[in-house]
């Protein structure tokens, strides 16, 4: 497939996903693994679910969303959406994603007719502008409120530099970035979702080469790929089954690493090495 008709990749990981990772050092570096595999392998949303199974803290859930968030950020944008906080305090220790919108700084002589820019709105004198990662902010055409994050296409360059929200028209050849969302129900997740093929990650699955054919030819009508994901510690079919839900009741149950070596399989690993298989069919 080509970027073109590539399906949308998105991925469901439970609230629980930190539950095994003693130190915020070590779940904030977790996170960073998770970020780092999504934005490799262009996925385009990350659904939470709430893990019903278990008692996750709030403070992991919200440093799971923070970082994430955090990462998915252009460096440029950071100190103004992600002021000091604690949350934050291991951010120093992790790689950079380098996706495409992470855009470096640039002059504005050398800022070009229908770039995008991730930015941020800011309302000066009474008129809106946006802060783009340039050396001054840019005279932003169009409705918004002060602090919102904002794709921006310039439409007007140096020396009367302006730009307005771009579209996903704008940005339809580019990967650019990941959307966090949370769902309280795994199950109302994938009840809902529609146009969209899901795929259940399971050690009790069919293996995931004998599928390949069946996955593909159902991929032709589909606009999206959703794979799921539960934790070492508890799988995807004990998720569901807190829900009253049956896991052989999805087409897709897949055991991505059908001979492993070891007797589990971390998250990170599992979504890392799920993604790569994708990847090789896909493309």
């Amino acid at each position: 497939m080509s970027d073109l008709n590539f399906p949308n990749l998105w991925i469901a990981i439970p609230d629980s996903s930190l539950s095994d990772e003693q130190t915020k050092r070590d779940k904030t570096i977790k996170i960073c693994q998770f970020a780092r595999a999504c934005s490799m392998f262009r996925v385009k949303k990350v659904y939470i679910y709430h893990d019903k199974t278990t008692n996750t803290s709030s403070e992991d859930f919200s440093l799971l969303k923070t970082v994430l968030r955090y990462l998915d950020t252009p460096q440029y944008l950071r100190k103004l959406l992600y002021p000091h906080t604690d949350q934050l305090q291991y951010a120093g220790l992790l790689h950079p994603i380098n996706a495409p919108h992470h855009r470096e700084l640039e002059r504005i002589r050398d800022v070009k007719f229908g770039d995008v820019r991730v930015g941020v709105i800011l309302k000066v004198g009474g008129k809106l502008h946006a802060d783009v990662g340039l050396s001054s902010l840019v005279s932003f055409e169009g409705s918004g409120f002060h602090g919102k994050k904002v794709n921006v296409k310039i439409v007007s360059t140096h020396p009367s530099l302006k730009g307005k929200e771009a579209t996903d028209y704008d940005m339809k050849d580019k990967y650019w970035g990941y959307e966090i969302q949370e769902t309280y129900s795994l199950n109302k997740l994938l009840e809902s979702t529609s146009n969209t093929q899901i795929i259940i990650t399971s050690k009790k699955g069919d293996y995931v080469k004998d599928k390949e054919a069946k996955i593909m030819a159902c991929l032709k009508s589909s606009r999206n790929l959703l794979l799921v994901f539960g934790t070492p510690k508890k799988g995807v079919d004990e998720m569901l089954a807190v829900e009253g839900r049956r896991i052989d009741a999805y087409e897709f149950v897949l055991n991505m690493f059908p001979f492993q070596g070891t007797k589990t399989i971390r998250l990170e690993e599992a979504i890392l090495g799920s993604l790569a298989i994708f990847n090789h069919f896909l493309s």
